[in-house]
């Protein structure tokens, strides 16, 4: 869906024209919504910019995720008036950067660790994204993850790969929020929504939904493997990685590798 991106010269020019404060906010499901509004209750947080982003695994069109951007800027108005402010939303993905994280290393991620899914690096990449924008900014980004979905075992979602994220950008100088992390009960939600939004509804799908899963359902993995892939691989890489989109957001593909061919040499 990267052809509804906006390119990075109009992105540089919103940027430069928004207070240095301003927020980071990831726009897709409803949590990431439902984590807007709850980091505008922080007296800290009055300027919100909300980033739509996208896979390349994911497809639907974006008329939903327009129709609750415009729901979102009514409740805001409901809530705060002229107080706090949602700008427009910028519309940016990156093809090459997913590549790098999740398609290219697929063959030596299992031969390594003995797995491979693509949604805890693909979480990884909704963040590195951002991070240019973000230290443009105020340096900080707003994540609608949180550890519990109604009993639901989500690999991206759990502490380990959310404290994962947040470790990477705190040594790319940009603060990684989680305002409904610890957010159990998804009734909580739908009132921070203030409408009606059912989880997994109205918004982009993705075409590798619970590949982590069986058939029946279940949910198996092993927690010194993802730990080992998070530590020795995602960690590392994507700091390297991060580094060189922040000297240059239009990086090239062969740019974007050199961290993996680094990272297969120490192995």
């Amino acid at each position: 869906m990267d052809h509804f991106n906006q390119s990075h010269k109009e992105i540089e020019i919103i940027l430069s024209s928004l207070p240095k404060k301003t927020v980071i906010g990831e726009f897709s499901g409803r949590d990431s919504v439902a984590a807007i509004l709850k980091a505008f209750e922080s007296p800290s947080i009055n300027h919100i910019l909300p980033v739509m982003s996208f896979a390349g695994t994911e497809y639907g069109n974006l008329e939903s995720l327009k129709d609750n951007e415009k729901r979102l800027r009514q409740r805001i108005k409901a809530l705060y008036g002229t107080e706090k402010t949602l700008y427009p939303s910028i519309i940016y993905s990156s093809p090459k950067l997913w590549s790098v994280l999740n398609g290219r290393p697929v063959h030596s991620l299992i031969e390594r660790y003995g797995f491979y899914t693509p949604c805890i690096g693909c979480h990884m990449y909704f963040h590195l994204l951002r991070v240019p924008m973000a230290r443009r900014l105020g340096g900080r980004i707003i994540s609608g993850e949180r550890v519990s979905h109604g009993g639901k075992i989500k690999l991206n979602q759990l502490n380990v790969s959310l404290d994962a994220y947040a470790k990477t950008l705190k040594k790319l100088d940009v603060q990684l929020l989680f305002p409904i992390r610890n957010i159990v009960d998804g009734d909580v939600i739908k009132d921070l929504l203030g409408w009606e939004w059912e989880e997994g509804k109205e918004h982009p799908a993705c075409m590798y939904s619970g590949n982590y899963r069986s058939i029946s359902g279940k949910t198996d993995y092993d927690a010194g493997r993802l730990q080992a892939f998070l530590i020795d691989f995602l960690i590392p890489v994507s700091i390297s990685i991060g580094k060189i989109l922040m000297d240059n957001p239009e990086a090239s593909l062969q740019e974007l590798e050199k961290p993996l061919y680094d990272w297969e040499a120490t192995q």
